[in-house]
């Protein structure tokens, strides 16, 4: 009975393991990867005092903090394909929070975020001093300044709530793809606004820039070759140069076996075969061996 109960324990293990939302969650890995740095860029570990400069292929963790300087950039990618991607722009201190890295603290600055992977129980969330947006698969922007917090929704919608300074819930809004809102510091959002043609030029701008990127980033595909028919001008050539290819190959292959033929000592297709089919047993000592 004990072993059947392992067996089922066994079972159950394995069986999450093949859970596509368990592989997705392990493969959305509890480290963030720096992919492009411009400028003065700093990263604090968790728990440390010293300040790092950052480069690209840098690891983020949980608790990490990352400031840019003035005309500088970050950008960080949460999933191996690259689909789940932040931007910070200049004078930005971002905060790397949650198991998963869901959440950016937002103290002060701008970022940008695509996020096109997760799983379905789960949101990616932005906090500022008084005001959090989250989505669930969207593309938008927060800036936090002194006094207000400015959310554009370049895709699908963002979900925004706003706190007092006690921390109590004041209002909560969607905001839509094509507008944002913006929100004086412990008040409730203001009226929604359409987004501008120029903030939706540089959003696909940058999302072009994105895509070309990873596809120059990724591992050449080795294609298998055949012969080399390159010089054919017509289908007949083509063909032609195939079929002189086919021959090659099994004139050659007959050759090879007729030489191996008379290196053994065989004189015919049948000398290797004693009466019934059966071959000879192997010489010398019955093992393989000459």
């Amino acid at each position: 009975m004990a072993r059947a109960k392992y067996l089922i324990f066994g079972l159950i293990v394995g069986i999450s393991f093949l859970n596509p939302d368990f592989v997705s969650a392990q493969s959305s890995s509890r480290e963030a990867e720096v992919i492009l740095v411009k400028g003065e860029v700093k990263v604090q570990k968790a728990c440390k005092a010293e300040w790092l400069d950052s480069k690209a292929g840098m690891r983020l963790s949980e608790g990490d903090t990352v400031k840019t300087g003035k005309a500088s950039m970050l950008e960080i990618a949460f999933d191996l394909e690259r689909k789940n991607v932040v931007r910070l722009y200049e004078n930005t201190t971002a905060i790397l929070r949650g198991r998963w890295l869901r959440e950016i603290g937002l103290p002060q600055g701008r970022v940008r975020f695509l996020i096109r992977r997760l799983r379905s129980d789960s949101s990616f969330e932005v906090r500022t001093p008084t005001a959090v947006a989250g989505v669930r698969g969207s593309g938008g922007e927060v800036e936090s300044e002194e006094k207000r917090d400015e959310i554009k929704a370049f895709e699908d919608e963002i979900f925004v709530q706003s706190f007092d300074e006690q921390g109590n819930l004041i209002q909560e809004i969607t905001i839509t793809e094509g507008w944002e809102t913006v929100i004086e510091r412990f008040q409730a959002p203001g009226e929604l606004m359409e987004l501008t043609d120029a903030d939706r030029s540089d959003w696909d701008s940058w999302k072009e820039d994105l895509s070309e990127r990873r596809e120059m980033e990724r591992p050449p595909v080795e294609e298998e070759k055949g012969p080399d028919i390159g010089g054919a001008e017509s289908v007949s050539e083509t063909t032609q140069q195939q079929s002189e290819y086919k021959d090659q190959v099994f004139e050659t292959q007959e050759d090879s076996r007729v030489e191996d033929r008379a290196a053994s000592g065989e004189t015919s297709g049948r000398g290797d075969v004693t009466e019934g089919g059966t071959p000879p047993p192997p010489s010398g000592d019955g093992c393989g061996c000459p």
